[in-house]
């Protein structure tokens, strides 16, 4: 008697079924300048930054930053009146990038020095520096969790110790980093001397390669903070995600901002002292929240660019998931 052969199953049995690759959905854009410049991915880029509410959220992270810049400057000038080699440096480094405020501040300081007690100089400086360290800590972490969230559950939990840690290396890098190529564009040109030797070819080439090699060095600062800051803040299941769209946007938004600056600042000469104080004020915390919305949204234009063009995924070929089917027992044949 011949055993049943069990290689053939039945139509319509469990065993026939089999798992088949999950299909990935893309859906189709219009391309207008290229992908990069694509309408109907800008649309959807603000039509995220408007339900995330964006817009609020770096308002609030702008006011976080200004209020830490503006401690850690109070802290800065308590440490130069405790320290006199300090002191030094501080003076040095005002002449060189802010030569407009160098005297004021420098005065001031001595007149801290001469008025205030050892006593209230280290309070002060203790106080302001541990806030300015606090809370650039918070808008670090706060800017990571709106740059790794997506609205899911998973973003509402509380960071693990090593997200904490991460959060901890990445304000030290970043603020670092933000810093120098700041001062990279308010560092003003050493004089040349006369108007007349100045006006030489040779003295012009020497300025326009200065200042362009300055721009290039504060670009490529603050491309990589952009860089750093989108890669620490991505989750372990977003590992495929691009960066250098966002962090070029950024950087754009950055550059233009810059821009605006140094050259409100070139024109400070001539002007009233109230006036130059009020402008500064106003376009810095404008400037500021403009950095701090290319940021967000460059976040989301990553996310996007990997979601509408699968390009820039990585491709697997691992096999599909097997089918429940699969772990059915089946009989064998007695042999």
């Amino acid at each position: 008697m011949s055993l049943p052969n069990h290689q053939s199953h039945p139509p319509g049995s469990p065993q026939t079924y089999q798992a088949l690759p999950p299909t990935q959905v893309v859906i189709p854009l219009k391309s207008t300048l290229g992908r990069y410049f694509n309408l109907g991915l800008w649309r959807t880029v603000m039509q995220q930054a408007s339900r995330h509410r964006y817009w609020t959220k770096g308002a609030a992270i702008s006011y976080g930053i200004a209020c830490s810049l503006l401690l850690g400057f109070l802290a800065l000038v308590m440490a130069a009146a405790l320290k006199p080699a300090f002191q030094s440096a501080f003076s040095t480094g005002l002449t060189l990038w802010l030569p407009t405020w160098a005297e004021p501040i420098i005065s001031l300081i001595n007149q801290i020095i001469a008025e205030w007690s050892l006593f209230h100089r280290w309070l002060l400086v203790s106080v302001s520096g541990g806030l300015a360290t606090g809370i650039w800590l918070k808008v670090v972490g706060f800017s990571q969790h709106i740059i790794r969230s997506d609205g899911d559950l998973a973003s509402h939990l509380v960071p693990s110790i090593r997200q904490r840690f991460i959060t901890v290396l990445v304000a030290l890098v970043s603020v670092s980093l933000t810093l120098l190529s700041i001062g990279f564009v308010l560092m003003t040109l050493p004089n040349s001397g006369d108007s007349e030797i100045a006006a030489t070819p040779l003295i012009f080439g020497q300025r326009l390669f200065t200042q362009t090699l300055r721009w290039c060095l504060a670009l490529s600062t603050i491309t990589l903070v952009f860089g750093l800051l989108y890669r620490c803040s991505q989750k372990s299941s977003a590992r495929a995600t691009p960066v250098l769209p966002g962090t070029v946007l950024a950087t754009l938004f950055w550059l233009l901002t810059g821009v605006i600056f140094k050259s409100h600042l070139a024109s400070l000469a001539n002007q009233h002292w109230l006036w130059s104080m009020c402008s500064t004020l106003v376009l810095s915390f404008l400037g500021l929240y403009l950095c701090i919305l290319g940021l967000l949204l460059g976040g989301q234009y990553n996310k996007l660019i990997h979601r509408y063009f699968p390009g820039f995924r990585q491709s697997s070929n691992q096999p599909p998931p097997p089918s429940f089917e699969s772990f059915t027992i089946q009989k064998r044949p007695y042999r």
